[in-house]
Formats: structure tokens, sequence, C-alpha cells
């Protein structure tokens, strides 16, 4: 049989069974009890491909109504957006650390942040030399006051020794009598009432302190303040000069050893006088707002953190709950660096630190803390610039040390980059020719990633809770973040940086 008549005949089969296969009722055809039936021609002409891909939920969804589709877009979309948030907790080198990997450790801080118009929240800064002159904690308190409300420049010491960008101060007359609880031996008290500070002076005789805020293009909430609080060891008579107005300060006396004496101001002031007469100690003068933020710049030079016990829990404890201390900072670990070898050193030093936030978390049982561990820093090795051999292992360290005490921890050092970045942050005129203090431009570059990385882990905290009000995009592909009922984005005025690292 010839090769043509076989191809004719194959086709004219497989033409007589799509006719069969077009012209067949899709309900089949009953033979008595039985029900034949035969593929359609959609079907036979389906390719593998188009069935593995065809849903499986096709008519379930064509059953659902429009409010059941757009929900389940939600859903999937916040899933999505929740993966985001975590993704960026769990791997972003600016990310905090949180104890246990517990991501709502800072919730009750947030919560107190959200309610600040209400009730004022304070928020105290600690840590060594990186700190002075307000550096770092002035970006920070811009940014929060902007954002949260708020005032004034906080914690100032009776006598400054190192001037801050913020605040100009003097007093008169000079020559008061300091001590410091991170001093040098002959600077200590015996009874270890230093504030919460760390520092005191002692007055014998009259004097007048005077405060007047700088800077106020870039720090304009900081530059005003409509209270101040005056805080000492023992009753003395103070009064204020604001304008042409003298107004005696009200006293509160909260235990043996600690007395406040505060006056508000009708209108905001920049400048004042404070006159206090009295034999007392003088912990430190706060210029706040009524409202909103404060922040607290506490510098100690040379200090490693390991002081706070050295200093009486009845100057402590009573300040945390009066003033709403709801987030303590401490910044310490740079000054221990040079001098560590080995485990044992390292070991040591954070059982220290342990016994220093214990102490500090049982004085304040309301306040989230966060430990900020040092930057990079470098020394010479065989003539070159190198990271300190011994900064890796004591960041791990402290990063263990802080998620058995229960807090939070910032590894300052992994955001600049990591090892070897000192030299690249001195090239870039972010840090001084030491390789190891920021100048001003490195500092303010760090307390925007840290004013940054706070405020992310506070919208997770707004998305979590659901205070954010959330909704589709038109075209029902993103999901939209609504915050018209939250406060206004900061605003800080200083240079902003990219969330995920201090790389220059």
């Amino acid at each position: 049989m010839k090769i043509r008549i076989i191809i004719c005949f194959i086709f004219s089969i497989l033409g007589l069974l799509a006719l069969v296969a077009y012209f067949f009722p899709e309900d089949g055809i009953a033979v008595g009890s039985v029900r034949m039936q035969f593929p359609s021609l959609a079907e036979v002409l389906q390719t593998e491909e188009e069935k593995e891909t065809l849903p499986t939920d096709t008519v379930a969804t064509d059953t659902l109504s429009t409010e059941e589709l757009l929900q389940m877009r939600m859903d999937a979309l916040k899933a999505e957006k929740e993966s985001e948030f975590m993704t960026y907790c769990e791997t972003n080198a600016a990310r905090i650390y949180m104890p246990g990997d517990n991501i709502d450790y800072l919730d009750p801080f947030f919560d107190a942040l959200e309610a600040a118009r209400e009730r004022p929240v304070r928020i105290m800064h600690y840590g060594d030399s990186q700190l002075e002159g307000d550096r770092i904690s002035s970006v920070l308190r811009e940014a929060f006051q902007e954002r949260f409300g708020g005032s004034g420049v906080g914690l100032a010491p009776a006598v400054q020794t190192v001037p801050t960008y913020t605040l100009s101060q003097s007093v008169s007359p000079e020559g008061l009598s300091r001590h410091i609880v991170y001093g040098p031996k002959d600077m200590r008290l015996e009874s270890k009432a230093y504030g919460v500070m760390g520092q005191t002076a002692t007055l014998d005789r009259p004097a007048t302190f005077r405060f007047s805020t700088r800077d106020r293009q870039h720090f304009p909430h900081a530059s005003r303040f409509s209270q101040i609080t005056l805080l000492t060891s023992a009753p003395v008579e103070a009064a204020v000069v604001a304008g042409t107005d003298t107004l005696t300060l009200n006293e509160t006396r909260l235990n043996d050893q600690f007395y406040c004496y505060s006056r508000n101001f009708n209108t905001p002031r920049t400048t004042v006088s404070l006159t206090v007469d009295g034999q007392a100690d003088v912990y430190g003068v706060m210029l706040d707002g009524q409202t909103g933020v404060s922040l607290d710049n506490i510098p100690m030079r040379g200090c490693s953190g390991t002081i706070f016990t050295g200093i009486h829990s009845s100057t402590l404890s009573p300040f945390f709950g009066r003033e709403n201390v709801r987030l303590i900072i401490l910044q310490y670990g740079g000054n221990s660096v040079p001098y560590l070898k080995g485990k044992e050193g390292i070991a040591g030093y954070m059982s220290g630190l342990k016994r220093q936030i214990e102490y500090l978390r049982k004085l304040a049982p309301d306040a989230c803390f966060l430990f900020i561990g040092p930057s990079d820093m470098s020394t010479s090795i065989d003539g070159e610039m190198q990271t300190y051999p011994v900064l890796p292992r004591l960041v791990e360290a402290m990063k263990a040390m802080a998620d058995s005490c229960g807090i939070a921890y910032w590894d300052l050092y992994a955001a600049m980059g990591g090892r070897g970045s000192m030299m690249k942050w001195v090239d870039a005129y972010l840090a001084g020719p030491d390789y190891v203090h920021f100048t001003p431009k490195g500092a303010r570059h760090v307390g925007n990633i840290l004013y940054e990385t706070l405020e992310f882990y506070h919208k997770f905290y707004r998305f979590r809770t659901g205070k954010d009000k959330l909704k589709l995009s038109a075209d029902s592909t993103e999901l939209v973040v609504d915050t018209t009922l939250a406060p206004s984005p900061q605003a800080t005025g200083t240079d902003t940086v990219p969330h995920d690292s201090l790389n220059p």
C-alpha cells in the first residue's frame, strides 16, 4: 500500500473523531442504564502545560464576594509587608538585636512615645567621650521632639567642663567643688550620692547659674524650653529670672537625699538665670518642655560603664519614676578596647557590665534598655592602621551579655562597616586622626542612622499593633500604610544616611 494512501486514511480517522468530539453532547448520551461520554474538542487539544497551570480554586474564588477577594489580597500583601520588616530585623547591619529575639521588646517605650503629648516621656543617653559636646544625643533629641513633641536640652550639670553645641552656661562665683563617680579617687563622695548624672557641684554660698541655648537653626526644638527643674541633695531657696520676671521655684521632696525645685513658664524661653541659696549638692538642672520628649546627654570621659553601682540608689530610683524614664541608652566599651587581653579580660568586663545593667533595671523597672557597643577603632600594627584584634570578640561578647540581661543591643561596629571601616571614616572626614573619635559630621551621621533605626522599629510596632490604617492601592497590587492619624514625620535638619549601613 502506498504511503500516501496510509496518510490520507489516518487524517480521515482523525477528522472523523474531531467531528464526533465537536458534536457530542457535553453531558453524554444515555444508552439504557449507561451514559456514554466523549472528550470535547477543547479538552483533546489542551496541552500538558495548560493542564498543569489550570487553577484548582477557580470555582471556589468565583463564588467569593468582592469584599472577600479584597480581604484575601489584603492578607497576602500584609504577609509580604511583614516579611520585609522581618528580613530587615534578621539581616540588616544596622538592626537592633532584641533579647531572646523578642521583636516587641521596645513596645512599652513606643507606647510611651505615642502618649508623650499627654504625659511627658524621658530618654537618658549615657556614654563615654563619644557623646561629649551633646554629640549624637542632640540629633536624636531633635528628631524625637519633632516627631512626638517636646522641647529643651534636658539635663545639664551645674558646672559644665566641656562646651556643648546646644547650651551655653556659666556659674558665679566660679570654683564650686565638683565630685564625679567616674573620676579620680580624690573627686569621689563617701556617700555615693552623685545623682543621675554621676556628678555634683557643692554649694556653700549663694550662686547664680546662667543658661542660654545655642544653634537655634539646627535645633529649633531643643533651643526653647518652658520648664526649669533644679535637682539637689538638701533643701535650698531657688528663684529664676526670666525676662523681667523673678519666679520662685516650687519644692518637691523625693527623699532625704533628693529634692526637686520646678517652675513652668507661660511662654518658651531661650535664656534664663537661676539663683540658689543654701548648702547642698546640685545634681543638675533640667531645661524641658511641659509635654513631649526630653532627652538627656550624659557623657563620662574615660568611663567604661562600670560605675552605676557606685551611685546610691536613693539618687537614681526616685528620678527614674518621677520623670517617666522609658528608654535608657548605655553607650560604652571603647575605653576598654586598648586594654583588654584575651578571653579572661573580656569575661571580667562583661561580668562588670552585667552587674550595672541588673542594678539599673531594678531601679528603673519601667524603662527599656539599649546597649550600644564600641565603634570600629584602629591601631598601628606592623606599621599599618588596623582594627584592634580584640574588638570583634568584644562585640560578640557584648551581644551575648545584653541578651542574657534581657536588654537590646545595637552593633555600631557592624553598622559602620565592620573590620577596617574606621580607616574609611577617617578618609571621609567622619572620624578624627586618632582613629577612635567621630568628627562632628561623623557624630551626626551616627545620630541619624540610630534614630532612623529606632523609627523603623517604631513603624514595625505600628504595623504589628494595627495603629497604622492599612489599605490597598487603586490597582490592588500594593499595600499602602495610611499614617494620617500618626504624628508628623521627623525632620532633623542634619545629614541623613541610608538605612542599611553607615559606610561612607
